[in-house]
């Protein structure tokens, strides 16, 4: 199974993922934090786990935010097996980053509007 971020980022991970935890292999510890960093909000908007073999949406996903990771060296496998937390953003976060980006663009508008003002 894969999961497949909003930026087209995909990563094989393991069967035990579900929509607050994803789990999967490296060979680095190097690797982790660069996946690490690819699970923003921006692409956490919007993900979906699918089928290997088939390409069949398992689920689909919207709204989450990274929280933690952790992970252990396998001596067994040689592999390091990582555990990224998400959770989905409340109803009340989601209204208010679009609140937030809405008053960000007000203000833009009204900052550019004065300097037009004034520079005459």
């Amino acid at each position: 199974m894969k999961i497949k971020l909003k930026d087209n980022t995909e990563l094989t991970v393991t069967e035990s993922s579900t929509a607050t935890k994803i789990t999967a292999d490296f060979s680095s510890a190097e690797d982790i934090e660069n996946f690490r960093k690819k699970l923003t909000d921006e692409n956490l908007a919007a993900f979906r786990y699918i089928k290997d073999d088939t390409g069949e949406i398992i689920g689909e996903y919207k709204n989450y935010t990274f929280e933690t990771v952790s992970y252990l060296y396998s001596e067994e496998k040689s592999v390091f097996e990582a555990s990224f937390n998400i959770r989905q953003f409340s109803n009340i976060e989601v209204r208010l980053a679009a609140v937030e980006a809405g008053q960000t663009t007000q203000n833009d508008a009204i900052a550019e509007m004065s300097e037009v003002i004034y520079s005459e």
